[in-house]
């Protein structure tokens, strides 16, 4: 009893056409892609308020009304890291984050997404006392502990937002 398998016939030009198959359906139509694609521009931001990036990425991208920002570490504006406290740190963090936002168009209200990266989750009481002041709209966030960061700090933080 083995079932025959669904046989799509091939389109010459793949590029202009999409498949779509019916829940529950033995077959499959190719219908053309509309004509005016939603298009977006996908560009670099990037501001002289924060420390330029470690290699080769910018601070943060900016496409179809998001902005992505690269991991940020606790660093001043010239680079160096910041030795004090968890919450120097942090504070460090969201102050480069805000920059960062602002040179794109955005804000700290307009995250919607955090990811924080820590060497020991112990840290996170002193983290979110500075961190919830920052965000009390409270944006969806995500912990991952980690064995070791970039330029071996204890913390980097992933944003996202809207602009």
């Amino acid at each position: 009893m083995f079932r025959t398998a669904l046989r799509i016939p091939v389109v010459a030009r793949l590029s202009q056409t999409r498949r779509t198959v019916q829940p529950n359906c033995r077959s499959a139509m190719l219908l053309p892609l509309q004509s005016a694609r939603y298009q977006t521009t996908v560009s670099a931001v990037f501001t002289d308020k924060t420390h330029r990036p470690f290699a080769h990425y910018s601070q943060a991208t900016k496409a179809a009304g998001q902005i992505w920002l690269s991991g940020q570490i606790p660093a001043d504006a010239q680079g160096n890291l910041i030795k004090g406290s968890v919450a120097e740190k942090t504070q460090a963090i969201i102050r480069n984050t805000e920059a960062i936002l602002h040179e794109a168009g955005s804000s700290l209200e307009k995250v919607v997404k955090v990811v924080v990266y820590v060497k020991d989750s112990i840290i996170m009481p002193e983290f979110s006392q500075v961190y919830d002041g920052a965000f009390p709209h409270k944006p969806a966030r995500s912990l991952v502990e980690v064995s070791k960061l970039p330029a071996d700090v204890d913390i980097q933080v992933d944003f996202v937002a809207v602009t």
